[in-house]
């Protein structure tokens, strides 16, 4: 009886599942943090979907109690749960998405079949059937075919950029959140890559710029920050930048004692304002640019007089010159010998031996 009792309790284990909507997964359980995500799935598990309090959660003991109401907020303003009083219960998300659906097919002017997904529009089907098979192993979770939807109808991509939504989400490995497909998908429609020509270009900058960003870290030896990458950003979107013009202008700069992104992005500019497009343009004008700079250090120094140079060079006569006055004979040296003294001086004061 007592093993009986066993296999019983283990049966009701091993059947006790608790189901959660597809759409909980890809709209926003990647989305929570791991307070708000724990007590989601836990009270899922409960019989009280439709009424709970804080002290039932505080029963669960799942997480800390000064974490139960920040994690409650969460959930409500992720639109999971609702409160009334000071009980609250699960939104039904399904309901609320199918509703969303055919309101915005019937302000497209469609009737909206359900099962098939507006399958009567045969383009959108091709489209699709490829997403899903390319980057979903032919799973592609029902919140998708509406951002291909919004993308299509809405934003007005063409079918080749719709793809390509898809494409750099599964290469930047968000291709399952649907909050960051949407920003992705909102940001190309605002700069208006709605057409594949104008979005290949920027997706090749966009490349170039990311390796940039590799490169000059690993010339700086550091991770660039956000003020870092906005700069290397620029370079390429503004001045055209590529790989070997930025490793050419931080050569460039190799005798600065305290090397930054500054200095390199001075040295782009200077490049672009003159027209420099390859390395070959670069070291040309580099090699000009040192000439012309040894050139002008040697005039400054002829202009200071900090150069030696010869009196006929600088234009100095060795003869005397007409103006320069002669020079003055050496004065005679003084004596005390009375012979030098003029008689009539010596007169003035009579003949003193006839005086005596």
């Amino acid at each position: 009886m007592k093993n009986n009792k066993g296999m019983e309790d283990y049966s009701k284990l091993l059947i006790n599942d608790s189901l959660l909507p597809d759409i909980f997964l890809v709209r926003y359980a990647q989305e929570l943090s791991k307070n708000a995500l724990l007590v989601y799935l836990w009270l899922n598990m409960t019989d009280k979907k439709n009424g709970f309090d804080e002290k039932d959660i505080k029963e669960l003991k799942i997480v800390r109690e000064e974490d139960i109401a920040p994690a409650l907020a969460e959930l409500m303003a992720a639109s999971l749960i609702n409160r009334k009083d000071k009980t609250y219960a699960f939104e039904d998300i399904k309901a609320r998405e199918i509703g969303d659906y055919i309101s915005s097919a019937i302000a497209r002017g469609n009737d909206p079949e359900l099962t098939g997904l507006m399958s009567n529009e045969k383009d959108r089907k091709i489209l699709a059937d490829s997403i899903s098979s390319t980057f979903y192993q032919g799973e592609l979770p029902y919140i998708f075919y509406r951002l291909i939807d919004k993308c299509l109808n809405d934003y007005k991509f063409d079918s080749r950029v719709c793809y390509k939504l898809f494409e750099e989400g599964y290469e930047q490995s968000i291709h399952r959140s649907l909050q960051q497909m949407e920003k992705m998908a909102l940001s190309w429609y605002e700069k208006g890559y709605t057409d594949i020509r104008s979005l290949e270009k920027q997706l090749e900058i966009n490349k170039r710029t990311k390796k940039i960003i590799k490169l000059c870290g690993s010339l700086l030896r550091k991770r660039l920050n956000g003020l870092d990458i906005d700069r290397v950003t620029s370079w390429v979107e503004e001045l055209d930048a590529t790989e070997e013009l930025v490793t050419l202008a931080f050569k460039e700069n190799e005798y600065r004692s305290n090397l930054a992104l500054v200095h390199v992005g001075e040295t782009l500019k200077k490049w672009h304002d003159q027209g420099v497009k390859t390395a070959e343009d670069a070291a040309r004008f580099s090699e000009e640019e040192h000439k012309e700079n040894k050139r002008n250090a040697t005039r400054r120094k002829a202009k200071s007089g900090s150069v030696w140079r010869t009196g006929e060079e600088a234009g100095i006569a060795n003869k005397p010159s007409e103006e320069t006055p002669a020079a003055k004979a050496p004065a005679p040296e003084e004596t005390n010998n009375d012979d030098d003294i003029p008689d009539d001086i010596l007169d003035m004061f009579g003949d003193a031996d006839e005086d005596n």
